[in-house]
């Protein structure tokens, strides 16, 4: 019976602490997020991608863009995860943007010239020593708006 109890405070412990690192990351991607996106110009889609991720991690988002709008496609790590690498490519795997390549650029501004569903890959690249860091990393992603 003592042994249910203690598993059971574990079972909920962990809940409590995975909510919380995602609600925190939430926070982190509305602030840091949207002040990269620059929400004077840019308007925010409707939904947020950030998640707890760790050195040596990878993650796929997948967004769809439509024809004849300006984006601006935003990844920014938090804490120790300053270097995020990220890559946007269509179904085929045909790459349109390296932030590598670019400086590693923590944003790229485009105009879709098609209606198009786009992949978002994130990799986190391992540090050469040390155990691996742990942060959020979010994906924000909006629309010029034409007022």
């Amino acid at each position: 019976m003592k042994y249910i109890k203690i598993i059971t405070l574990l079972v909920i412990g962990t809940l409590l602490s995975h909510s919380t690192l995602k609600a925190q990351c939430l926070d982190f991607a509305k602030t840091t997020g949207f002040a990269k996106l620059d929400t004077s110009i840019y308007v925010p889609e409707g939904r947020l991608n950030s998640l707890p991720l760790s050195q040596g991690d990878n993650m796929d988002v997948y967004k769809s863009f439509f024809r004849g709008r300006e984006y601006k496609v935003v990844v920014v790590g938090a804490d120790g995860l300053t270097n995020v690498n990220f890559k946007i490519s269509n179904f085929q795997r045909q790459v349109l943007f390296d932030s590598k390549e670019n400086g590693n650029a923590a944003f790229w501004e485009f105009q879709s010239d098609k209606n198009q569903n786009l992949i978002i890959s994130i990799d986190i690249p391992m540090q050469t020593s040390g155990q691996p860091k742990t942060g959020c990393v979010a994906v924000i992603v909006g629309f010029k708006a034409n007022f």
